[in-house]
């Protein structure tokens, strides 16, 4: 093979190439406008209650389904709320039984919606109710 066919060879193979300065501006303008948004988001709905129920276990989807900041396995739960909405929520060990009742916090949004939450510290120390 000749020098002049290594280089067509070396022609042929796509480079890689480094990304222009136009397109780190636009990825970092991405960013920013991501940010506000979510800043945005968070100042616009904020939380304007906070309360404790218990939620009826209707069902345990799938355990060890992710991991808490402890390194312990989470399942998936199915809940039953005392205003009639069935939410799903990851509940750290132990796991509950269906028919089993859940310490559950609910935030309520400006906005009117809610969010829930296993009370963890409760779960952990008192069990099912």
């Amino acid at each position: 093979m000749s020098d002049a066919d290594k280089l067509a060879y070396l022609d042929n193979i796509p480079s890689r190439r480094r990304l222009s300065r136009r397109a780190w501006i636009a990825i970092a303008a991405g960013i920013l406008v991501v940010g506000t948004l979510a800043a945005l988001s968070v100042t616009r709905n904020p939380v304007v209650g906070r309360a404790t129920v218990l939620g009826l276990c209707l069902e345990v989807k799938a355990e060890n389904v992710a991991k808490d900041k402890a390194g312990a396995p989470l399942a998936n739960v199915l809940v039953a709320t005392p205003d009639s909405t069935e939410v799903q929520v990851l509940m750290p060990p132990p796991v509950p039984h269906p028919g089993e009742f859940l310490p559950l916090v609910v935030e309520e949004f400006k906005k009117g919606n809610k969010g829930y939450a296993v009370d963890a510290e409760k779960w952990r120390s008192e069990g099912p109710q």
